[in-house]
Order: structure tokens, then C-alpha cells, then sequence
């Protein structure tokens, strides 16, 4: 019976001195982390509406919302860490040691890191601009810590690491304040090619989304056996170049079907043989 009371002694000092607190550590854990998540989210806000009202870019807003996300989430690790009653000195200690050697692996990953600080810097471009750059076109939605998330016109999503980005040529759609619609129309010889430019100008002149302010200019490009190539240019907003395009080639269609222009016929030239024979 004494050997029974000195075992359940022994189970009650466990349970007491190493299961129950460590469950109450554990739970405070739990706790310093959701507490913390909700603490980050409030703070994030905070200074992305601090930086809205000083009219920072909203790049650099996004960009200092995930910087300040991952610094504060290492900072929660370190104290659970005291939680549990881990040396954190120690632990900051293996981390730079880690980091050297993670750094050295993961040279790859740092680099599109500094490359994402000189996106920010350089501003090539910015959120909501439209780029072709590292072999994706589309609409900027993000600029990360490692990569950028780009849009599509099939409204695909691509991450494509900044480093790549950085490095190659970005063509931006959206960086001056407007954007020039090329119209191309093969004419028949018949054609009279300067009123035929003076109506194709008045047709694109009427495309909604062309910028009534600039002229709208048309010249004779080149002169082809089938007939007369001329051009007529429009400017419109950068955002509005895809419905420009499509509803200035439709409404060019309509003209030429409405007016009966003539279609140009396709010549082809003869071929002549270099053996130097003759056939009879």
C-alpha cells in the first residue's frame, strides 16, 4: 500500500511540475500566436494607411506591408521560443550561422530579394501597370519580397522572381500618358489612296476611346504590287489601346464593305528558271 502511495506521489509530481506546465506554456503559445497574427494585421493596416495619406507610391506601401509581416512573425517565433524557456541568444546565434550557409545555397533567392529592392527604388514600374518583361505580359497585382505577381489577358496568374525581372528588358505599356493605335489597310490600285486617307482618318477619328485632342495622322506606307498600303495613327490611353484597336478594325471593315471599295487583286510573279533552258 505504501508502494502505491509513493508511485501515485511520484505521478502526481510529474504531472504537476513538468505536464502541467508545460500544457499551460503550450497554450499560451497558441495563444502569443493568434493574439499576434491579429496584433500584425491591425499593424500592417496602420501603416499602410499612414503611408496612403503621405501619397506613397502604392508599391512601396505593399512592399513595406510584407517586409514589416515577416519581421514581426520572426520576432512572435523568438518569444514563444522564451516560452519554452530556449536561450533566444544562443538560437540568434545558430540562426546567423545558418544564414551564412542558407545565404550561400540560397544566393539565387537573396538576389531576387535585392533585386525586389531595387524594383522599388528604380521604379521601372509600378502596381496596376501593364509590362512585358521576363517573358510574361501583363497587369502588375504585386510586387513581393522575391517575386512579382503579374496578370495576363487570360487572366492567368504568374510569379516570376524579380531577379529575372530586374535583369531583363521591361517594356512598360502603361509609363507615358498615352499609347499610339496603328491601323494598317491595303488599298486596290483603283483606290484613290488621299481621300481614301482623308476617310479612313475621319472613321478612327469617331472610335470612342481615341484622344480627340491629338490629330489623328495618316500617310501612304508603301506602294505593293496589289495596290497602296497606307496607315492612319491614333493615340488613346494606355488602358483603352486593346478596345481601340479591335473597334477601330472593325469600324475600318465596315467603311471599306459600306464605300465598295474595290479588293486588291494578289499578283504573283512569274518564276523564271536559271538553267537557261528552253521548252518548246
Amino acid at each position: 500500500m505504501n508502494q502505491y502511495l509513493q508511485e501515485l506521489g511520484r505521478l502526481d509530481i510529474v504531472f504537476f511540475r513538468i505536464a502541467v506546465p508545460f500544457i499551460f506554456k503550450t497554450a499560451g503559445a497558441f495563444a502569443l500566436w493568434f493574439l499576434s497574427g491579429f496584433l500584425i494585421r491591425g499593424l500592417k493596416k496602420i501603416l499602410a494607411l499612414t503611408l496612403e495619406k503621405r501619397r506613397v507610391d502604392p508599391t512601396l506601401i505593399e512592399y513595406s506591408r510584407s517586409a514589416l509581416g515577416i519581421a514581426l512573425r520572426a520576432l512572435t517565433t523568438l518569444l514563444i521560443l522564451n516560452i519554452f524557456g530556449l536561450e533566444t541568444t544562443s538560437f540568434s546565434a545558430i540562426l546567423a550561422a545558418a544564414g551564412v550557409a542558407i545565404g550561400v545555397a540560397w544566393s539565387g533567392l537573396l538576389s531576387n530579394f535585392a533585386a525586389g529592392i531595387f524594383l522599388i527604388l528604380f521604379r521601372p514600374f509600378k502596381l496596376g501597370d501593364s509590362i512585358s518583361a521576363g517573358g510574361v505580359t501583363g497587369v502588375v497585382r504585386e510586387i513581393g519580397l522575391f517575386a512579382t505577381r503579374i496578370d495576363s489577358g487570360e487572366n492567368l496568374r504568374y510569379f516570376v522572381g524579380n531577379n529575372k525581372l530586374f535583369t531583363d528588358n521591361i517594356l512598360n505599356y502603361s509609363a507615358n500618358p498615352h499609347r499610339i493605335a496603328l491601323f494598317r489597310v491595303q488599298l486596290a490600285h483603283a483606290v484613290d489612296a488621299p481621300e481614301a486617307l482623308e476617310k479612313l482618318s475621319g472613321v478612327i477619328s469617331g472610335v470612342p476611346g481615341v484622344i480627340s485632342q491629338l490629330e489623328v495622322a495618316s500617310e501612304i506606307q508603301e506602294f505593293t504590287p496589289s495596290g497602296t498600303v497606307v496607315t492612319v495613327r491614333a493615340a488613346c490611353h494606355p488602358s483603352d489601346y486593346a478596345s481601340v484597336v479591335a473597334t477601330g478594325n472593325l469600324a475600318l471593315a465596315r467603311h471599306l464593305k459600306a464605300g465598295s471599295y474595290p479588293v486588291p487583286e494578289l499578283r504573283i510573279s512569274a518564276l523564271v528558271s536559271s538553267t537557261g533552258r528552253s521548252e518548246s
